[in-house]
């Protein structure tokens, strides 16, 4: 049996399950949590249970199908799948029930000398059209100790390559859900719009002490701007990469490490809460004085926020005459 050694660190990554496909086995408390943080991944998500908790049907029915498992057949679905979440509606659970849904395959394997045939456009279009009917993550969500050993045990040997993740059993778990902070819904439509986000994770150790360290980050950083911070260094960090106008009049070599600098000294410039208020095109400019036109030294912070923090409303109608 696979055993996790909690005291190893894990990786935390940003998983994107976009058009990927989940199996969930089982129906109850701890699946509506999984699917709390799963439906806003726009991910396929296959449920087995014999029954559903009332807060699944609640919050996310009108997500749900329910297939008569006699019946099965996928094209009525179409793809992508208009409704995200399928329900098989049976009992835990024959071994056969937990293979993907093969019908969903590609038409066509790929090769390399199919792939090298391939132009680029193709190429685009295909992996853009990509169909994942592998699992990609497999949850087991039951509270019989025995029916979910035995299901973890066959996937294992199954699917050794899908991460899987077995309620209430950390050191069999090669993955963990973590708890994920928010920052900045203060200045946020929803909760599920922010564009930061902070993992914390005690590798199953302590998951209601990270849920505690998650809810104070988010205390603290409530009224950070995060959408308006990101937005601001992800318009300079892509204006950056204007061909016609900084690419490919840079002349000093590489321009990847010059322009990772700038943005790094920019940001630190600024600071937490100030990146919120920085001016992406006075620095895109800045930047073409310094690295290209060679006109201007890099000023320090001090200078950097001074100079290059966007005018508030009170000045831009000042300037505008407007009173």
């Amino acid at each position: 049996m696979s055993i996790v050694d909690s005291n190893v660190p894990g990786l935390c990554l940003s998983h994107r399950l976009y058009n990927k496909t989940v199996l969930i086995v089982g129906g109850g408390e701890v699946t509506f949590t999984r699917l709390e943080k799963l439906v806003p991944t726009k991910c396929k998500i296959h449920i087995i249970s014999p029954t559903l908790d009332e807060k699944i049907i609640k919050h996310f029915g009108n997500l749900i199908t329910e297939i008569d498992e006699n019946s099965l057949n996928y094209k009525d679905f179409g793809i992508p799948l208009e409704r995200s979440v399928i329900y098989h509606r049976k009992k835990f659970c024959t071994f056969e029930d937990l293979d993907p849904p093969h019908k969903l395959k590609l038409e066509h394997e790929i090769t390399p000398s199919t792939f090298k045939a391939l132009t680029d456009e193709e190429r685009v279009s295909l992996t853009e059209r990509v169909v994942y009917n592998n699992w990609s993550l497999i949850l087991i969500c039951i509270d019989n100790e025995k029916v979910s050993l035995d299901l973890y045990q066959y996937c294992v040997l199954k699917f050794p390559n899908v991460p899987i993740n077995i309620c209430d059993r950390p050191k069999l778990c090669p993955i963990y859900f973590g708890a994920v902070a928010k920052i900045g819904i203060n200045s946020l439509a929803t909760p599920d719009e922010s564009c930061m986000e902070c993992m914390i994770s005690s590798n199953g150790k302590a998951p209601r002490l990270a849920s505690l360290l998650k809810k104070d980050i988010q205390r603290r950083y409530a009224n950070l701007d995060v959408k308006a911070s990101c937005n601001n260094i992800e318009q300079l960090r892509e204006s950056l990469k204007d061909n016609e106008t900084v690419v490919s009049k840079f002349k000093n070599g590489n321009i990847i490490p010059t322009r990772m600098g700038f943005l790094i000294h920019v940001t630190d410039a600024f600071e937490l809460f100030g990146c919120q208020n920085l001016d992406p095109i006075k620095l895109k400019q800045l930047f073409i004085d310094v690295y290209i036109n060679k006109s201007k030294e890099l000023p320090s912070k001090d200078v950097l926020i001074k100079e290059y923090t966007k005018p508030s409303i009170v000045e831009q109608c000042k300037n505008l005459n407007i009173s």
